[in-house]
């Protein structure tokens, strides 16, 4: 060997180059075809059955598996919507010829059912008078005592109303205020005095409810409200008064003329019983409800409302 300049080894002199015999023209070994194997024949009957049954198992397989999930979808998504049994699946109304039947309406919705018949009937009882009506207690200056009840005057009430007969009340006494010609705002307290024919004393609830009842259908009021009177603003309630027990039932009547009065057309009609220390005392009254000052008046006097002994 030869050792150049650089110090690489060199060919040695009489080596043999590669024989390229059988190259293509330009000298360069033909790898392109070297590459290229011998062609595949056709698949034998064996190899063709072994492709079949593989195609038809995946095949059955995807069969099954679509089967599986239908049947989960029915017991689960399919299942709440057609099982009439479930809880959140509503039918509708029957349908006729003659269409859906007549509405009724919810009898515990003040906005479209109508008063209830404590309001609109006439009275439950037979609105006794007291065979022994005994006059009011002295009261305290500037106020008006009925049984065992007193309210404060409001200054714009000067009319006297004194002492009258209401039923299942004695020692009756009211102050009122002028609203136009022989009408008046009237507010009266008295002691409830029931009969024994009658079963006694019914309890808070039922005298309040007779009170009212028989307040507006008596002492001249059902002749301006009429015999078919519009009721709104209804209640039938427990309240307390000076911290006592006590039941109030209120209701504004619309006169059924309404050109009977020119400055008012309803008036608001309420009732109180209380039980007080010596038995049951009540309020009856009935206050221009179109009159703003007349209905603050009216707050004013329940408000002032003691028990007294």
């Amino acid at each position: 060997m030869t050792q150049d300049p650089h110090g690489r080894d060199q060919q040695p002199t009489g080596s043999s180059l590669p024989d390229f015999t059988g190259a293509d023209p330009d000298g360069l070994p033909d790898h392109d075809r070297a590459g290229r194997g011998v062609p595949l024949g056709e698949p034998d009957e064996r190899a063709r059955h072994r492709t079949l049954t593989t195609l038809l198992a995946v095949v059955g397989s995807g069969v099954v598996l679509l089967a599986v999930v239908a049947l989960v979808l029915s017991q689960t998504v399919f299942r709440s919507v057609l099982d009439e049994s479930d809880p959140q699946a509503y039918k509708t109304g029957e349908r006729s010829a003659e269409g859906q039947s007549e509405y009724v309406p919810d009898p515990q919705d003040p906005d479209i059912a109508p008063p209830p018949p404590i309001f609109t009937e006439k009275p439950t009882t037979e609105c006794t008078m007291p065979s022994d009506p005994r006059s009011a207690k002295p009261a305290d200056p500037g106020t008006i005592r009925g049984g065992d009840l007193q309210y404060t005057v409001p200054e714009t009430w000067d009319f006297p109303w004194g002492p009258s007969s209401l039923p299942y009340l004695t020692e009756v006494d009211a102050q009122a205020r002028p609203v136009e010609g022989n009408w008046y705002s009237v507010v009266n307290l008295g002691k409830v005095s029931w009969p024994e024919e009658e079963g006694g004393y019914p309890g808070m609830e039922a005298a309040a409810v007779a009170l009212f009842q028989c307040y507006a259908t008596t002492s001249g009021v059902v002749d301006y409200f009429g015999d078919h009177p519009k009721v709104t603003d209804y209640r039938s309630e427990v309240t307390t008064v000076d911290g006592r027990p006590a039941w109030i039932v209120q209701a504004t009547y619309h006169f059924e003329d309404p050109e009977i009065l020119d400055t008012t057309k309803a008036s608001i009609v309420t009732s109180i019983v209380v039980d007080g220390p010596d038995g049951p005392s009540a309020l009856a009254s009935d206050v221009a409800a179109d009159q703003p000052e007349h209905i603050q008046d009216l707050e004013d006097i329940i408000a002032s409302l003691d028990v007294v002994e």
